[in-house]
């Protein structure tokens, strides 16, 4: 949704145009990590934070979910990023996997995932770098409550099976921690057409000792299936 900033600063968002897009077939939408310091729990994402449900806020969190979409979490605006952090092509490098799991983080600790159960979150990139260090998000969710747990009240390592993610992690030992971390519902992901994206598309799952020629088909293309709530033979009935 390229009009998010626009979105948020109106009291009003018309899904007019996300409902043609839903009628001609389309099944999600990428947004970004945050939009200015408005992360993905912010109230203007979650209209039902702080039981804020009426007045000038709508349900556009729930409108996906009635819609029966997938929000593609993508990084971004790690332009900001300046001096030594500048360094190196570290925005991209460092920058992207970091803003991937503060987002993710805010939906885990933000409610966002138990007020909305069947809207379906997918973060780019394998979850950035959440998937290293997620078990310092439990602890510290679990040792100081007043700070982590002031929204949610079930840890982010239960939460975390609930997200979805793509595959582009560009190695295996990173592609075995995010399968131990969120399981197996992982999609695959290519970032075409820029240059961090896998070179040869699906290699990394491919090349993957740990998983079986069935499981190795979920993740390369029936999860997408399933994610974007498809109809399998229909689809190859099409093709044939």
């Amino acid at each position: 949704l390229h009009d998010c900033r626009r979105w948020l600063k109106r009291d009003h968002f018309n899904f007019d145009e996300v409902r043609r897009c839903v009628a001609l077939g389309v099944r999600g939408f990428e947004i970004g990590s945050h939009v200015g310091e408005k992360s993905l729990d912010h109230a203007d994402f979650w209209p039902l934070y702080k039981k804020a449900v009426s007045g000038r806020f709508t349900l556009r969190f729930q409108e996906c979910e009635d819609l029966g979409l997938v929000l593609f979490v993508h990084p971004w605006d790690m332009h900001n990023w300046g001096g030594r952090l500048n360094k190196y092509w570290m925005p991209w490098l460092v920058g992207m996997p970091s803003e991937t799991a503060q987002a993710i983080c805010s939906v885990l600790m933000g409610n966002v995932l138990l007020l909305f159960p069947h809207l379906r979150f997918c973060f780019a990139h394998g979850g950035g770098s959440y998937p290293m260090i997620a078990g310092r998000v439990a602890h510290g969710y679990k040792v100081r409550p007043d700070l982590c747990a002031t929204d949610c009240h079930t840890s982010p390592r239960v939460l975390q099976h609930s997200i979805w993610t793509d595959s582009l992690v560009h190695d295996p030992t990173a592609l075995n921690l995010l399968i131990n971390v969120v399981g197996k519902v992982i999609v695959l992901g290519t970032d075409y057409p820029f240059p961090l994206g896998e070179l040869e598309v699906g290699k990394v799952v491919e090349d993957y000792d740990g998983l079986s020629g069935n499981e190795k088909d979920r993740l390369l293309w029936r999860n997408a299936i399933e994610m974007l709530r498809l109809d399998e033979k229909s689809l190859f009935s099409r093709r044939l």
